[in-house]
């Protein structure tokens, strides 16, 4: 009786220990057909954020609404990452916030110039990113418009009164003071949560003080310049003050190439123009044009407040002897 006591025991613990190891192989085989999955849906998504960037530089004044499965995108200085998938770029333009939730993206491309067209910049954010714009300038109703309405933004000439709605970041344009009174109840959001800028300037040329919550008032994090209404857009959707100024250097790169092949198509218009007596008036336009042009051109090498003076003001020039050359039937030099 004890042997066979003995025997049934040892099956039972046999039956347990083998279905133990089988309740295991299959548990591993679904964690890891699910972590497949996963990283195949990871893919999927930035090879919907790949085509977006493609199709940005073709298209502009476009606004999209995009509907992905429920992401974490991380955005970074050339960098798009969803955990361990990531995709790096070269010289990428895209302005947005370094989180983006969701399962729905909101997509902007507006054209850069100055004063011909140099590069499309994209901009790109999520549905549950609360946007506060406040101020009572033209400049301040100006980008307001110029928002897509399917963003989650709201716009005050006054300073209002803020309630959290549980948004997992609130971004704050001030075109007014920075009160920290607009933070009263936003005190349980984390501090990186809550940024906001300053704009001084108009929709040519300013300058960009960058904020973020510290507790119950904000911390200066730096300022930067902006050059054009696209650019100050951009620091609207850009997160931090290194990630406005990454895409801004990426930019100036693209003008300065831009600028180059303008340069080069003038010499020959001048070329051109030297051979033929009636196309002297041409030859002056073209001549004058090709010195704004070296001027843009020395200017977009690097990005900073002297440059941006610079380029704003060959630009106007520029697009004078542009006029000129259409006034005379000359070749537009863009």
């Amino acid at each position: 009786m004890n042997k066979k006591a003995f025997e049934m025991q040892f099956n039972w613990i046999f039956v347990l220990v083998a279905g133990a190891a089988i309740l295991l192989f299959f548990t591993v085989v679904v964690v890891k057909q699910k972590g497949v999955a996963e990283t195949s849906t990871k893919a999927t998504v930035l090879k919907s954020i790949e085509a977006i960037i493609t199709g940005a530089s073709v298209s502009t004044d476009t606004t999209n609404i995009i509907n992905i499965p429920n992401s974490n995108i991380e955005v970074s200085c050339g960098r798009i990452s969803l955990d361990e998938v990531s995709k790096q770029y070269q010289s990428l333009i895209l302005f947005a916030p370094s989180l983006i939730k969701g399962d729905r993206l909101i997509t902007q491309t507006l054209g850069f110039s100055a004063p011909y067209k140099a590069t499309n910049l994209l901009y790109m954010t999520s549905q549950q990113l609360r946007y506060i714009i406040i101020g009572n300038t033209d400049l301040a109703k100006e980008i307001n418009k110029s928002l897509p309405v399917e963003l989650k933004k709201e716009f005050y000439e006054t300073l209002p009164i803020i309630k959290n709605e549980n948004n997992y970041k609130v971004r704050f344009v001030f075109f007014t003071n920075s009160d920290p009174s607009v933070l009263e109840n936003l005190g349980k959001m984390p501090d990186s949560d809550v940024t906001a800028i300053k704009i001084n300037g108009d929709s040519e040329k300013g300058i960009i003080e960058f904020w973020q919550k510290e507790g119950a008032s904000w911390l200066a994090k730096g300022t930067s310049n902006y050059i054009g209404k696209q650019s100050l857009i951009g620091a609207v959707y850009a997160e931090t003050l290194e990630a406005y100024e990454c895409n801004m250097k990426n930019i100036f790169t693209r003008l300065n190439l831009v600028t180059q092949i303008y340069s080069e198509r003038t010499k020959k218009l001048m070329q051109k123009a030297a051979v033929s007596s009636r196309e002297v008036q041409c030859n002056q336009f073209y001549n004058n044009a090709l010195a704004k042009l070296n001027t843009i051109f020395t200017a977009s090498s690097s990005f900073n407040k002297e440059n941006i003076d610079s380029i704003t003001e060959s630009a106007k020039l520029l697009s004078n002897e542009n006029k000129n050359a259409q006034i005379y039937s000359c070749t537009l030099i863009y």
